[in-house]
């Protein structure tokens, strides 16, 4: 059920003020026809009948608003043109053609913002901010709405201003907000009530009632809905009587008394027939076939529903359309077309996933929307929340708690970023520790690398040494006299000098098995059966010795060397094709 958005001070409260009671329908259009009278009474009585052609049906306003309208531009009057023109998108927004009413208001809001009536800019906003609800763009209803009674307030427009609190009821109420709107719906009906505006009341009681029903507060909402349609039977307005009795059907439909449901739903969709009440027709014949449903009336529910989401597809009634499908689905599943039934069942669910998606949306904005909103109406309305101070006080209390919790949230928010910047930097610094360590940390490895290999040439260059020393042992045998006595101190001496080489190899070897003790663990790790000679000379070959060098090293000849590798190579499972060094050296 949809909230009725008041669109403007109603037909007969206009009419009267213009022509008074006793003027006829027949009577309005022979002054509007005949050129014998002045350009303004024919005027008053053209756009008097066009309001008073809407209890016939917003088509036959539409036309006789046309007529005006054509009028009005060959007079070249703008102040008439502005309000045939506001007239004609009433008539749309009315059948629920609100794309069409968004045209004409913002037609007529240039006008009467070129004219410079305050009041009529005011009214027309209101109107804009209303066929934005209806089409669900809140942001822009609220901003449309807010810019209104900013202005009724301003010139203290008082019906203007209680338009506005209704339609920011309706607002709040799709907002999901029910107890502030129907703080709204009460404000507005309570100013209505002030200055005797009969005519608009119909539409608060039924808004309130919708508010009661969504409360699950029947018998309220009931009583409001009664009133309702007494007070448009009273003031003669057919459209807010349909209204009426069809949300009386639906809530009897809540409290399981079909019967009676089933009854006020029949009278709503002959008066909404009747009246060409399109939108409105929609809604109630998807209600109708609902209440079918519940009393078992398969066919007549489908053709209800099936006439509701015909009228939904004109009017692009997106959750009237998800309801219509629902009820399609099931009463073609209860009279045994179940190809139908899944069709209709699909439609649903996609309508359904649409719709959620939406509410999603919704409910993201909504906190948002609604504080900037209140905002800024407590800075704008001071004047008339002085009259209305404990509603205002309400308001107040509850917006610095919403504060208080922001502002929590705000620090906790802060405190949490901070902390998270803190542990980044503390990240960074650690992060460029470790780097230094493992380049001090390489740097050394590549000094004790190349102390290796410098230790490693001199011992190769010492048992060269020593190889040749035997050579001349020999020669010296063959010598005699002084010259044996002269050789053998030189020798002696050069002796003395090279004594450190067994030392110098020890030290070697203590430094290759310091440094490679993380290698010779991997390697352990993963290769069983490695001798601590083949480990060593998996050392020699990554530190890039030759064959004769580590031959040196170790005391034997290059061939052993050789088959030392070859045994290596299987031990490390390597192919032929496979380079030992290189497997070393990435290892």
């Amino acid at each position: 059920m949809k909230t009725s958005a008041t669109l403007l001070l109603l037909v007969f409260g206009v009419l009267s003020t213009a022509l008074g009671q006793s003027n006829t329908q027949d009577s309005l259009l022979l002054k509007f026809n005949s050129t014998a009278e002045t350009d303004s009474v024919r005027y008053e009585a053209g756009i008097a009948l066009a309001k008073f052609n809407m209890r016939f049906g917003p088509d036959s306003s539409r036309a006789t608003g046309n007529k005006v309208l054509h009028f009005a531009q060959n007079t070249g009057n703008k102040v008439w043109e502005a309000q045939a023109i506001k007239w004609i998108g009433i008539t749309h927004a009315q059948q629920g053609q609100f794309i069409a009413a968004k045209d004409y208001f913002l037609k007529n809001y240039e006008l009467v913002k070129e004219l410079g009536n305050e009041q009529d800019v005011g009214i027309i906003l209101g109107n804009i901010g209303t066929v934005f609800y209806e089409m669900g763009n809140y942001p822009q209803a609220q901003e449309y709405i807010l810019q209104s009674l900013k202005i009724a307030e301003k010139i203290n427009d008082e019906p203007t201003i209680s338009r506005a609190l209704n339609n920011l009821g309706n607002v709040h109420n799709d907002q999901r907000n029910l107890k502030t709107s129907l703080e709204y719906y009460q404000r507005s009906l309570a100013i209505k009530e002030k200055m005797g505006l009969k005519e608009s009341l119909p539409y608060v009681h039924n808004n309130i009632g919708l508010i009661h029903s969504e409360l699950r507060e029947h018998e309220l909402a009931i009583a409001s809905f009664n009133e309702s349609v007494r007070l448009a039977k009273e003031v003669n307005d057919p459209m807010s009587e349909a209204r009426g009795l069809s949300n009386l059907g639906a809530e009897y439909a809540k409290m399981k008394d079909f019967n009676k449901a089933l009854e006020l739903h029949n009278q709503a969709v002959t008066l909404k027939t009747e009246i060409n009440d399109i939108d409105g027709l929609a809604s109630t014949l998807v209600y109708r076939g609902r209440t079918y449903m519940q009393l078992g009336q398969w066919a007549n529910a489908r053709d209800d529903c099936r006439r509701g989401q015909e009228l939904s597809e004109d009017t692009g009634h997106t959750i009237l359309l998800k309801e219509a499908c629902y009820c399609l689905s099931q009463a073609h599943k209860n009279l045994g077309n179940y190809r139908a039934s899944l069709a209709y069942h699909e439609r649903f669910a996609q309508l359904r996933d649409t719709l959620f998606n939406k509410e999603r949306t919704q409910e993201i904005t909504r906190a948002e929307m609604n504080y900037q909103f209140e905002k800024k109406q407590l800075a704008d309305s001071i004047n008339y929340q002085k009259k209305e101070a404990e509603q205002q006080l309400a308001y107040e209390r509850t917006l610095n708690k919403q504060n208080t919790k922001f502002y929590i949230l705000l620090i906790a928010s802060l405190a949490a970023i901070g902390f998270l910047i803190f542990l980044y930097y503390k990240y960074r610094q650690n992060l460029k520790l470790k780097k230094v360590e493992n380049k001090l940390l390489n740097n050394e490895i590549e000094f004790k690398k190349k102390d290796l290999t410098t230790m490693a040439v001199t011992i190769s260059n010492n048992q060269e040494w020593a190889e040749s020393l035997a050579e001349r042992l020999n020669s010296l045998k063959a010598a005699t006299g002084r010259k044996r006595q002269k050789e053998l101190e030189l020798l002696e001496e050069e002796i003395k000098n090279k004594i450190w080489v067994n030392k110098d190899s020890d030290n070697f070897y203590q430094k290759v098995d310091e440094l490679s003790s993380s290698f010779y663990a991997r390697l352990n790790e993963k290769f069983e059966g490695l001798t601590k000679t083949d480990v060593r000379l998996c050392s020699f070959i990554k530190l890039n010795l030759n064959t004769k060098q580590i031959a040196t090293l170790q005391n034997i000849n290059p061939s052993s060397v050789k088959m030392s590798r070859n045994r290596l190579r299987k031990k490390l499972n390597l192919a032929p094709e496979d380079d030992l060094s290189a497997f070393l050296q990435a290892f």
